[in-house]
């Protein structure tokens, strides 16, 4: 939903950064504006399943609708948030069906859902994650990853390690 409603320029309008038309602006532009604001509300009302409509039918608001949206499926509850933190501790690279790329953007992803929620994970025990479950032709890249110095011990840096050496195995092979 939210690419849909960035591709059809109604994004800003959920962050709230849309700034409306000035006062000087033509009623082109006026207009233009007022359709992208009625399309961040038709595009999420026509994209959720009939039965979950009338959760937003009393707005005409896109902010307001994907906030009601978010706070009856999205809680941010301690439930909730020992959900996603046992989903982010379980994810373990599947060889078979991901790619390096795709399990380190999942685990990122993961982080920032817990961050949503009202948790910061600290960076090292992401970084702990990124190379805990990798294969065991990467245990040596995983015993020099444990040696970098402290500030080489990102998030970033730790994404990228395993990714280039995939690209290395990948031609080797």
């Amino acid at each position: 939903m939210k690419v849909l409603l960035m591709e059809k320029g109604c994004w800003q309008f959920i962050l709230g950064t849309e700034k409306p038309c000035s006062e000087g602006a033509s009623d082109r532009e006026r207009l233009a504006y007022e359709l992208r604001k009625q399309r961040s509300y038709t595009t999420i009302y026509m994209g959720v399943e009939r039965k979950y409509q009338a959760l937003i039918a009393d707005t005409e608001d896109g902010k307001t609708a994907w906030d009601t949206l978010k706070a009856n499926f999205e809680p941010s509850s301690r439930a909730r948030l020992a959900s996603l933190v046992d989903d982010f501790f379980s994810s373990r690279f599947d060889v078979n069906e991901e790619t390096i790329g795709i399990y380190s953007k999942k685990i990122v992803e993961k982080n920032q859902q817990i961050k949503e929620a009202g948790f910061k994970m600290p960076d090292i025990v992401v970084c702990f994650q990124l190379i805990r479950y990798l294969p065991p032709e990467y245990d040596n890249l995983v015993q020099i990853l444990y040696r970098i110095k402290d500030e080489e011990f990102t998030v970033d840096n730790i994404t990228k390690q395993p990714i280039t050496e995939s690209g290395r195995i990948q031609l080797k092979t």
